[in-house]
């Protein structure tokens, strides 16, 4: 027999929190849901409404997919390290005209990275 899906949801939202460094109260203040219950859902113990799921998808920058698809719960982070999660997660929140200067700034440390 398989783990809980509320299990596995908690567990996913739990390490979406700790990738961007949030603590449960930060996560409390920003989504406005409480703190406790925070921590319930990521235990398992309490079932998350789709209004929660919402806006903790929208804070951890994922799509509320992301969180309940059963087969990408079983998996590891969706890129090769959580480093490279995070950035992808910053980077589409910058400006367009800001990720093309991510992305040329990318290109010259890979280019350095090839010299040496």
């Amino acid at each position: 027999m398989g783990i809980d899906p509320q299990v596995l949801l908690g567990k996913r939202l739990r390490d979406a929190r700790r990738e961007l460094g949030l603590s449960q109260a930060q996560v409390s203040e920003k989504s406005g849901i409480g703190r406790v219950a925070i921590s319930e859902i990521e235990g398992g113990r309490r079932k998350v409404s789709s209004l929660e799921l919402a806006r903790l998808a929208r804070l951890f920058g994922h799509e509320p997919d992301y969180f309940l698809n059963a087969v990408s719960l079983d998996r590891g982070p969706t890129y090769a390290s959580r480093k490279l999660s995070v950035l992808a997660r910053t980077a589409r929140k910058l400006s367009e005209h800001d990720q093309e200067q991510l992305l040329r700034f990318a290109e010259y440390l890979r280019r350095e990275a090839k010299r040496q």
